[in-house]
């Protein structure tokens, strides 16, 4: 029997089937499960953003539209609010839980409170956990983590492949990450995506705790090295960077980074053709989660009894200050705040048996401001919105100098950090290992050359602050050091000093000075 040409066409074009599939994400959520005030883009400023309810509410009415789609998230999810931090990370574990995220690749944060209460979210979490580039010999973590996974959908075999930032090591102390190993993304990858290509994957998605960004890459967002030596790759989910990132292509490899805080929610749309076996399509945006979405009452209802408990804590008025207390100015110059951050941890110091001489801290906020009145522990996060630890170590005077020499070389930028109870002036022009012109005590009178000093830094810049500051590592880790690594964080020192004292005059004191400036 003879079959007409135009039949055997339409027969051909039956045979195709295009199947769409949706991928959804979210990034950097940082404990957030109500909107906070925040930007988006950086360009418009706004209030009333974000939160994991509003996502919610969107994640539920495009997965009624789409019967195949994907729901990720890229990290740096329980660290950043007191609800999520009193419940130890497990209010958002439960919100994930609830929501049905598909996977959750880890980011640095997740380490932020130490391995324990890591376990308990990873032992709580009902998703795959993932990061190729990630090694754990305790068998609570090693025996959730993927590398990757792969969902059928529609007949299409997709593969999403967790990354996480190789520098974690850099901001997190290893008694906070145990016996950890981070493998360099490029190393993990290429050993990774050869089992992706025998497990015969048709669209390959890598959920990367890093984000690309449009300069060299460096110890913790490796994204440029990965779209060079990897095209295969159909498309990159960024985070880490809190950068917005709708639809990117880079190197033929489709890029979106959905913010953080939930201020937006990434979607990204893949159509596959199923007889050429190839995608036919990719795109990707975000979506705002502003006013105009309403915050999800299931997820609400869920997180009430920590948001209410966190509400109260916040609210709780713990002392008085006598005027206002003001990061105005910092880093560049000294100020109330900074001192005020330095008695606490000399206190916390002094309590736990390790008396400190001179206090080394930056003001991670630089528009922190306790008003004159009540102070209450929500004034203490603004000032403080970081779980670091205190730490106290050994230093001669010059290597003192060393350490102030590195951390002078940030002088004007974040990560400067000032110094109490020690006198210093700069030359911020200098070179770059002859920037401090001269230390001295309190009492401006030179140290003695063989005097040991006790130094008080945070557990971030123990860790080198990101591989800004690796002489203060290594001179607090060498074994004269006598380094003491304390269990209190730089905000409960905060709560209990300003608790103890009940009321909190401002003061400076002229510890240090760029030359000429008085």
């Amino acid at each position: 029997m003879c079959v007409s040409s135009s039949l055997l066409v339409s027969l051909t074009n039956l045979a195709a089937r295009e199947v769409s599939i949706t991928v959804l994400h979210t990034t950097d959520l940082h404990g957030h499960i109500r909107p906070t005030d925040i930007t988006y883009p950086k360009e418009e400023a706004g209030a009333d953003m974000g939160g994991l309810a509003r996502c919610a509410t969107a994640i539920k009415k495009i997965r009624a539209e789409t019967p195949n789609c994907l729901l990720l998230d890229n990290g740096d999810t329980i660290q950043g609010t007191a609800a999520s931090l009193m419940s130890g990370g497990l209010m958002m574990i439960r919100a994930m839980n609830h929501m049905r995220y598909d996977a959750w690749t880890l980011g640095n944060h997740e380490f932020d409170w130490g391995l324990e209460k890591l376990k308990c979210c990873v032992a709580a979490a009902q998703m795959p956990i993932l990061a190729c580039n990630m090694h754990a010999p305790e068998p609570e973590i090693v025996g959730r983590l993927r590398p990757f996974l792969i969902k059928e959908m529609g007949g299409v075999r997709v593969a999403i492949i967790g990354l996480t930032t190789p520098g974690v090591p850099n901001w997190s102390r290893p008694r906070l990450i145990g016996g950890l190993k981070f493998e360099s993304s490029v190393d993990a990858l290429r050993r990774v995506l050869r089992e992706v290509k025998r497990q015969k994957a048709d669209i390959v998605l890598l959920a990367a705790h890093q984000g690309y960004r449009n300069y060299p890459d460096d110890h913790a967002n490796q994204l440029r090295a990965v779209t060079s030596r990897f095209p295969e790759i159909d498309a990159i989910i960024g985070g880490h960077t809190h950068r917005p990132a709708p639809e990117t292509f880079v190197l033929n490899i489709l890029y979106s980074q959905a913010n953080h805080s939930g201020t937006a929610l990434g979607r990204m749309d893949f159509v596959y053709d199923t007889d050429r076996r190839k995608l036919a399509s990719r795109k990707a945006q975000l979506l705002p989660m502003d006013s105009r979405v309403v915050q999800d009452p299931d997820v609400l209802a869920l997180c009430k009894p920590d948001l209410d408990a966190a509400d109260k804590e916040l609210a709780r008025v713990i002392g008085t200050a006598a005027a206002d207390i003001s990061a105005e100015g910092a880093p560049s110059r000294e100020t109330s705040a900074h001192n005020l951050l330095c008695e606490a941890i000399l206190d916390a110091c002094r309590r736990a048996d390790h008396p400190a001489d001179i206090v080394i801290q930056g003001v991670p906020n630089e528009r922190a401001e306790i008003k004159k009145g009540p102070i209450k522990v929500a004034d203490c996060w603004e000032i403080q919105p970081y779980e670091n630890f205190i730490g106290v170590f050994e230093a001669t005077p010059d290597q003192l100098r060393e350490i102030l020499n590195e951390n002078a070389y940030h002088y004007g930028s974040g990560h400067f950090a000032g110094v109490y109870g020690m006198k210093v002036v700069l030359k911020v022009s200098a070179p770059r290992r002859e920037r401090v012109v001269s230390i001295a005590d309190r009492d401006g009178k030179p140290f003695a050359p063989g005097r040991r000093l006790r130094v008080a830094v945070n557990s971030f810049d123990l860790a080198s602050a990101g591989t800004r500051k690796p002489r203060l590592r290594a001179i607090a880790d060498a074994p004269e050091a006598k380094l003491a690594e304390l269990d209190v964080q730089v905000r409960e020192a905060l709560i209990e000093f300003i608790g103890a004292k009940k009321t909190i005059a401002p003061r400076t004191h002229g510890w240090w000075r760029v030359g000429g400036e008085r």
